[in-house]
């Protein structure tokens, strides 16, 4: 059993004025009160950090369904244990943590994308992980990959747990067979079968890499070198055959470009579109909305190689604020989250994420949605070979509506892909 000993900062931690979303556990309550009357609990704080784009998902409680099986073994293993899980918008996170911490109210756990960890640890907001026994133990069941997206300079930001990735969702009734080429959507569209895509990386980034411009995007929205093989001219071209797609994509009458996800989402969900790219934490409410209307499949390839889809590892980042008995609870909750039997229930449980221990195998036979994301993994581990790497949060941040805005242009004519292509090449880190 827990100790029930509290200090001045574990009382102020209750008292904090973070937005609690939803608390773990019905009969936690009941559990202290056979503890004794005047035993208080202790209280380890989680905070869940959405992807930015996708934080209108949260009312549907989108971000807790795959953290549900490792938050309900936990609290089987320590039944005194209070667990407040509190929802925080991506853009507001550092601003929140650093009021926060000078208050002595910081969170012992953070679940979040792993370039927002890194950015995170680099300020000093969250804890390094490497010297702890618990990452020590926990390396070994992660693909080197997986670590190297989470190791920079300042140390290791967090304990990857699982992935996300973008899929193509479709509507059953009006797609019988999803399109499996660029040539194919594009006839979809031609068909009359409306379809939708969006400038951000869930709605655009996918097709880069069938037009082979990957490697050229890389650099401009991560700033990481870009690959010793890569040359200007092979930029400049792969970019353009890019560019001119998409503009052609948008030349179809019935091609919607969405302002992002969401409308992407309700677009699919209301039968106004039959096809849309989606991220793969959205299907639990395309589902809900949709039921057996609803399919799901890899995304279509094209003349330069199958899709990129593009990728977040969420992984579990130590806070700056707790006491020993915090800090040691929240390491067992971190390394509890690769045990097989748990990933696998988060697998199983969502369907909508794939297990970052390397070693728990996924039933894909027995699922063509777990099929659909074990594709997609094998093109991003192909194809996103950049992406691997470690990169901060903000350059993305900085860069992200600045290409999206360059996109936008292009797709509706206002520049023409040649010179959307000069301008995305000066934006480029070598420049």
């Amino acid at each position: 059993m827990l100790s029930s000993g509290t200090t001045p900062s574990s009382r102020r931690r209750r008292e904090t004025r973070w937005r609690l979303v939803w608390r773990l556990g019905p009969g936690l309550a009941l559990a202290a009160l056979l503890q004794g009357c005047f035993a208080a609990r202790q209280t380890l704080h989680v905070v869940v950090v959405p992807t930015g784009s996708l934080e209108w998902l949260q009312r549907d409680g989108n971000d807790r369904i795959p953290w549900t099986p490792l938050l309900q073994e936990y609290q089987r293993l320590h039944p005194g244990l209070q667990v407040q899980v509190s929802v925080l918008d991506e853009a507001h996170l550092e601003e929140t943590l650093r009021r926060d911490r000078s208050r002595g109210l910081g969170p012992d756990l953070l679940v979040l994308r792993a370039p927002v960890a890194n950015a995170l640890l680099r300020q000093g907001l969250v804890q390094r992980l490497d010297g702890q026994p618990a990452w020590h133990r926990s390396q070994p069941l992660l693909e080197p990959a997986q670590v190297e997206r989470v190791t920079s300079a300042a140390g290791v930001a967090g304990l990857p747990v699982y992935n996300l990735f973008t899929l193509a969702c479709f509507d059953r009734q009006a797609v019988p067979r999803p399109p499996a080429s660029l040539d194919e959507l594009i006839g979809l569209a031609a068909s009359g079968r409306p379809i939708g895509v969006a400038v951000d990386s869930i709605g655009i980034w996918w097709s880069v890499g069938t037009l082979g411009a990957q490697d050229a995007m890389v650099p401009i929205l991560t700033g990481n070198p870009r690959v010793a093989s890569a040359s200007p001219a092979a930029d400049r071209a792969a970019l353009l055959a890019w560019l001119t797609w998409l503009r052609q994509l948008a030349l179809q009458s019935r091609v919607d470009i969405a302002s992002g996800p969401r409308e992407l989402v309700e677009g699919l969900a209301s039968g106004r579109l039959s096809w849309i790219p989606c991220y793969s934490a959205s299907l639990a409410h395309l589902e809900r909305s949709m039921g057996k209307r609803l399919g799901v499949a890899s995304l279509p390839g094209g003349p330069a190689g199958p899709a990129t889809p593009f990728s977040t590892v969420m992984v579990m980042a130590l806070g700056s604020d707790s006491s020993p008995p915090q800090r040691r609870l929240a390491l067992e909750l971190t390394e509890l989250g690769l045990d097989p039997l748990v990933q696998r229930e988060i697998t199983l449980q969502s369907l909508m994420v794939l297990p970052a221990n390397r070693y728990v195998s996924v039933p894909v036979a027995s699922s063509g949605r777990l099929a659909a994301l074990e594709q997609a993994q094998r093109q991003f581990d192909q194809r996103s070979r950049l992406l691997s790497a470690s990169y901060s949060a903000d350059r993305l941040r900085r860069m992200q509506p600045l290409v999206e805005d360059l996109l936008w242009k292009v797709m509706l004519g206002v520049v023409t892909p040649q010179q959307g292509t000069e301008a995305l090449l000066r934006l480029s880190p070598r420049s």
